[in-house]
């Protein structure tokens, strides 16, 4: 069934990825952009979150996608990047929202992205399900609230879907790229203890997740990772792929705090999240493990 789908952040790695099978699927997209352009590859919309504007043609659709939003882990948390975080996320779904409640025919879903953050900076061993409380530090209550934010679309009658997106593994951008490139200058080491979880997903894994909750219609909460793996685990993985020795020790992490501030914690700590609930509602990923994963990102980079 062709549908109008409406994609923020669709500028984004997971934006273009996810326009293009769409697009495959025969679906209608379009964009919500800051500065749209006549010769974008798909239909742009301007909005500006600080001026509480955003075009109403572009509401015109069977379906969101909310994406957009300032990377988590760009900047060091000044206080002013807090709250950069805060309006690009939780305001950005507030105009929406708000804009949304206007409208005398409403888009019938939203499919929003959160992230496993959710559960704080560090859960240590314990295995997070959907049901699994928020965490009481600043990343926790952030993601908090811009989950509770998307669930107002719910009052609207409209149907909610959210994905608490963990570590993308990608080579086109996110957290792969900024652990080869030291691996492959020979410089490569696990951070901190190593012993630090992470919860990960294929590029195409998240974006076919995305296209099986539009189809499906499948509505709720939802952890978007396939696997958990050890930041020590990840590293020698991607050093055997690059062919590259590990002989360094590991990073300290006090180092990593003098650099970072408090974002080192989420790279000092980490999160074992399951993902079974998506499973079990019949999603099967491509790329099931680690070496799996790897073996085709790094296939592609060198095709």
């Amino acid at each position: 069934m062709r549908t109008k789908i409406l994609i923020t952040g669709g500028s984004g790695m997971i934006g273009q990825a996810l326009s293009v099978a769409l697009s495959e699927k025969g679906h209608q997209i379009s964009h919500l952009s800051r500065n749209p352009s006549e010769n974008a590859n798909y239909p742009s919309y301007k909005w500006d979150i600080a001026n509480q504007y955003i075009d109403l043609n572009a509401l015109k659709v069977d379906l969101i996608i909310h994406l957009s939003g300032e990377g988590i882990a760009n900047k060091r948390w000044t206080k002013k990047q807090k709250q950069k975080l805060v309006m690009s996320r939780v305001d950005a779904a507030k105009l929406l929202y708000d804009k949304v409640t206007k409208l005398k025919k409403r888009p019938s879903k939203i499919i929003s992205a959160s992230a496993i953050g959710y559960y704080g900076s560090d859960t240590k061993q314990e295995e997070c399900f959907e049901n699994t409380p928020s965490g009481g530090d600043f990343i926790g209550q952030f993601v908090f609230k811009w989950e509770q934010q998307i669930s107002q679309f719910e009052k609207l009658g409209m149907q909610v879907s959210i994905l608490r997106i963990g570590i993308v593994l990608s080579k086109a951008g996110g957290a792969l790229p900024k652990l080869s490139l030291p691996i492959s200058w020979g410089i490569g080491a696990p951070i901190g203890s190593g012993r630090q979880s992470i919860s990960w997903i294929h590029l195409d894994d998240l974006v076919k997740m995305f296209v099986f909750v539009v189809e499906r219609r499948v509505k709720g909460i939802y952890n978007a990772v396939t696997h958990s793996t050890t930041n020590t685990l990840l590293t020698e993985a991607i050093a055997q792929k690059l062919k590259k020795p590990l002989f360094l020790p590991n990073v300290p992490g006090f180092i990593l705090k003098i650099i970072f501030g408090e974002m080192s914690k989420i790279i000092l700590g980490g999160n074992r999240v399951s993902g079974i609930k998506i499973i079990e509602q019949g999603f099967k990923p491509d790329y099931p493990t680690l070496e799996v994963a790897l073996s085709d990102i790094f296939r592609k980079e060198n095709t």
